[in-house]
């Protein structure tokens, strides 16, 4: 049985991060790091919010950003309970549901990565025990 325990964080895709980047930090929101432009041309950055985190993404072929047509979101990380990626990846087979990516390490812990109905991309995150 899949068990989400919290809401990890989200991706934001946007146009201009560096307008993006003065809006949260005029919201009092903290930025952690940020990286690129890669060879790609793709830019990012992570921003502190209480303990979760915007993830933000730029690259060359993201338009400007309107209220009538926003550039959308890049993804959700949900932290969920297993004791494994293994039994994850079990539970999301008996439902039905097909991994586009992973298991990824990172820093954090495992992810594996799905797809909503609707296209969005759904970070499914096993967090590392705490020592």
């Amino acid at each position: 049985m899949l068990r989400p325990r919290a809401l990890d964080h989200i991706g934001l895709k946007v146009a201009d991060p560096d307008r993006t980047l003065s809006f949260y930090k005029a919201l009092g929101l903290e930025v952690l790091r940020t990286s690129g432009p890669n060879a790609e041309g793709l830019r990012s950055a992570v921003v502190k919010v209480g303990s979760q985190e915007i993830n933000v993404f730029c690259g060359p072929d993201f338009v400007p950003v309107d209220r009538e047509n926003p550039v959308g979101m890049h993804h959700f990380c949900l932290n969920m309970e297993a004791t494994s990626v293994a039994d994850l990846i079990a539970d999301l087979g008996r439902a039905g549901i097909e991994i586009f990516r992973g298991p990824v390490e990172r820093e954090t812990g495992i992810s594996v990565f799905v797809h909503d109905p609707d296209g969005f991309k759904v970070e499914l995150r096993i967090e590392k025990a705490r020592t």
